[in-house]
Parts: structure tokens; sequence; C-alpha cells
């Protein structure tokens, strides 16, 4: 939703049509302007400076019509005797051909597309404006040492206001414009415009349009912005889309009296400053709109893991003691071989919490909670990594793509044998209370398992709750929604980003009592 970009459409429109400014009777006559404009026309096609474009004569005004919902400057001609068949024929060998025979015909009716005052009139381009399209110098020719005339080739050198420098230079170039000339881009993205306010040497995507009989230079700006949209719908092309100059020629323009041009341009002077400004402040409501939720949510679940979305209690256990509990129960399942011994630095709580230095701890906690590793109060295991052959019916696999919104969606699954999945849970058995996490693609995305069915997992972290009197897993899941981007963020691997299972057991985790992570939860 673009709301300026459509407001400023609808403002030049408005202009074009004579509706954003009052009319005065005291303007000069554009039939005046006209006879101006042949004068010019004729004197440069006589002293060789521009080309012959057609027939002598201007186009008349024609009656008006009225306003059309969708303007195009270009129509269907009327069925008048012009269009007999001996003219049609005529005008079908070319575009070129159709251009140079009608251009300075009468406009028809059908080609109007809204009602202007009636002291403006209808003209073509090919009629009233010199247009210099751009072309291709000498390869040769071009060099980067700053000698001769500035080139440039395309759109990327468009600006805000002014032609960009290039740095590419030309010591024979073959088509040049000037400050009085306003570059219209006639390949993608056809029909962006804007002012020069230096001599250059245009290639192929560009092409440079001047008023002939003094027409205001910014009034030609805004008037071919205008046109923008028409333009691109003419372009044709498949490998790029581009305009030729017969499009531009044949295209009908509105002109009004000089003086009512000036008073447009300073309409729109003040008017469009003002959208552009509010056009800013749409982009970052757009932009504060679309982060807003997932903003809050990151804020929310940071105080929660701050201790600053409830209030501390006196009377809330020990979590010193917490952890002695842990590393208690942890212990007897290791020996019972329920779950493996954990090898790294971080095996035991003790020295868990003496290996973590000041300089690692990312913030403050409350002085009663603990930094503990989280492998100190989770079994962390993973499941497969091999590609075992699916099948159309078995055991489902649950992967990465599966976890959606916390829940495991199971509509578009694979399935592996009995066998397979049996050999898989010898390593990864799931149950009802773990949690599941990506850690391969799109790492993240973590789901409490309410266990409905059997399945396995493929590249897929486990987190598994072996003192549940001691920790809440809802306080976990939340935890580690708030440390997927931090995980993304440092994730390793080049056509897939992965998590490895170790960077999970070192990862520090803010460790409330028991009471205090019921009450996070619950808030």
């Amino acid at each position: 939703m673009k709301l300026a970009e459509d407001l400023k459409k609808a403002v030049l429109q408005a202009a074009m049509q004579g509706k954003l400014t009052r009319q005065l009777k005291t303007d000069s006559s554009v039939d005046d302007l006209l006879q101006k404009i042949a004068k010019e026309k004729a004197r440069l096609i006589a002293e060789g400076k521009i080309k012959k474009e057609g027939g002598e004569s201007l186009p008349l005004a024609p009656e008006r019509k009225r306003s059309s919902a969708t303007p195009s400057p270009r129509g269907t001609p009327p069925k008048t005797p012009d269009n007999s068949p001996q003219v049609l024929e005529e005008n079908s060998e070319s575009s070129r051909q159709r251009t140079t025979n009608t251009r300075f015909e009468p406009i028809p009716q059908e080609e109007i597309p809204f009602e202007i005052p009636e002291n403006w009139r209808w003209v073509r381009i090919g009629n009233c404006l010199e247009v210099v399209m751009g072309s291709s110098p000498e390869s040769s020719s071009i060099n980067s040492k700053n000698e001769g005339i500035e080139f440039h080739q395309g759109k990327i050198f468009f600006g805000e206001n002014y032609l960009a420098s290039s740095g590419v230079y030309t010591s024979k170039p073959t088509k040049i414009v000037n400050e009085q000339f306003i570059l219209l881009c006639v390949r993608a993205p056809v029909g962006k415009v804007n002012f020069l306010n230096r001599k250059i040497c245009i290639g192929r995507g560009l092409s440079g349009v001047r008023g002939l009989g003094k027409i205001n230079k910014d009034y030609l700006y805004y008037l071919l912005k205008t046109y923008e949209s028409y333009f691109n719908k003419e372009a044709t092309g498949t490998t790029f889309k581009a305009i030729g100059k017969d499009t531009i020629l044949d295209t009908i323009i509105p002109l009004p009296p000089i003086e009512e041009q000036q008073r447009i341009v300073e309409k729109l002077n003040s008017i469009l400053p003002l959208i552009d400004e509010y056009g800013k402040e749409e982009d970052e409501l757009v932009a504060l709109s679309q982060n807003f939720p997932e903003d809050i949510k990151k804020s929310v679940l940071q105080s929660a893991m701050q201790g600053k979305l409830t209030r501390q209690q006196q009377t809330d256990s020990s979590v010193d003691d917490l952890l002695k509990k842990i590393a208690e129960e942890k212990a007897r399942l290791i020996a019972e071989g329920k779950i493996k011994k954990d090898t790294t630095k971080a095996g035991a709580s003790g020295r868990a919490l003496a290996e973590i230095t000041q300089e690692e701890i990312p913030f403050e906690i409350p002085e009663n909670w603990r930094w503990v590793h989280f492998s100190d109060v989770m079994d962390i295991r993973d499941g497969t990594h091999d590609s075992p052959r699916f099948f159309d019916s078995g055991i489902p696999m649950v992967t990465s793509k599966n976890l959606k919104n916390g829940i495991i969606d199971f509509s578009n699954i694979k399935y592996v044998t009995k066998e397979v999945a049996e050999q898989i849970n010898l390593r990864s058995n799931v149950d009802t209370g773990d949690i599941l996490f990506a850690m391969i693609g799109s790492i993240g995305n973590p789901v409490i398992v309410n266990k409905d069915r059997e399945f396995v997992i493929k590249n897929m972290a486990l987190f598994k709750n072996f003192a549940k009197k001691c920790i809440k897993i809802e306080y976990v899941y939340n935890f580690l929604i708030l440390q997927q981007v931090f995980l993304r963020s440092i994730a390793s691997g080049g056509v897939q980003s992965f998590i490895a299972l170790n960077v999970f057991r070192k990862m520090l985790f803010p460790l409330p009592p028991i009471e205090e992570q019921q009450r996070i939860v619950e808030k």
C-alpha cells in the first residue's frame, strides 16, 4: 500500500487536466504558441539541427470530449471518410509510416483521454518537442580517463533530482543532450524522467526531450512524469521492455498557455514535496506496522528472561537447591542408561557455573536467578541426519518444514519403514512434553510435542526435560522462541545453514526459581 504514490499520480493527473490551478482569460493564446513552435521547428530543420518528422502542419484543436475514467494518450482512429480502405492500407505499412502520415493531421476524437480547458490544445509530442534517441558510441571511443564528454547508458544513472555522474566518458559521442533537455528512460524502467544540469552523451537506454517555442522545462518534466505508466504500457520486447521514437512522437499531450504552465509548476513545486514527506512517514509507518507484532513479542520475551515481566518474591525457593536436585536427577538417569553422559566441559552444574565468565553473560538477571549452560537442565539430542528411503505409508518422518506456528504439520509428510524408525528412536525417541527445534535450514520454530501418533525426526534438535519438577517446559519454550533469532545469526553452512548440537549444549540459560518460572509462563 503506497498512498503517497497514488496521491502523487492523482495530483499530477489533475494538474494536466487544468484542475489544480485557476484558468485566466488574460493568458496568451496557445494557437500563437503553436505558431512559434512551428517556426522554431522549421528553422531547426532548415539548419540541419533536427530531422524532419513527417508533414509540416500542426494538429487542429478537436472538439472537447467528456472525461474518461482511464486516460490513454492514444486510441482507435475514428470512423470517418479518412478511414477509407486506401488510407488504412497506406497507414498499415509500418509504425514509422503511420507516424509520418498522422502526426500533423487533426487528432481523432477517440484518442482524447480527458477534458482540458477551452484555451488548451491537444498536440502530438512530435509537433512541439524535440526528441533525441540515445545510441551506443563505438567501443573504442569509450574510456574512463575523464577525456571527452560524459557518457550515460540507462536507468542506473537516475538520481533524485539530477543525473548522477557515471565516471565513463567518450571522445567520439554520437548523441548529445544538454541542460535544456529532460531525460526519458526508454528501456526498463521505461518512463522514468530526470533533469539534466550539464551536457552529456546518451546511450540506447535514454532519450532526451526538449520543448520548442519556449515551453516551460519544468512543466515538461511534470508532464512526462504523468505519462510514465502510459509509456510502460506501450513498451514491448522479450529480453527487456522498451519504447521506440515513433511511440514517443505519436503520443498526444495537453498544451496549456505559457502562463498556465508556470502556474502548474509553482503549484506542483509546493504540493509534491509535502507528498514526498508524507511518503517517508508512510514508509516508516508501514515498516513499523509490519514489524510491530514481532518486535513486541521479542521485547516481551526479553523482559521475561530478564525477570522484568514479573515481581520477584523473597519466598521463592533457592535456585542453588534447584540446581542440586537437577544434577542429582541427571546423575541417576545417566547411571540407569536413560540419558547419555554429558562429555562437554559444561558437564556438571558446579563446573558449569564456574566456567561462565562475566564477559559471557548477555544481560543482567535478578540476584536469586542463576546462569547455567543449557545442557545442565536439558537432555539434548538430535534426530537422524541420514536420508532413508521414503514410502507412501509407514512411520511419519518430521523435518524442519513440518514445524509451523508451534505445532507439527503432518499434511505434507514422508514415511519410513518401522525398522528404520526403530533405529532412529535408539538415539532420539520423542515423547510428549519434549521440544523439537529445527537445526538445519529454517532454524528455530520450536514446538512442544503433544504426541498423538508415532513419528521420527530428521535434522532436528530434541530437548528432553529430565527434571520436570524443577523445570517448566513452557518457560524453556519461550526462551527458545527468543533465542532462535540469535541462533540464526550464528548459523554455519553454505548451501544450508545449520546449528551444531554442541552450540545448544553450551548455550547460556537464565534459570529462575521454579515459582518464578510458573509466574513468567502465566504472564
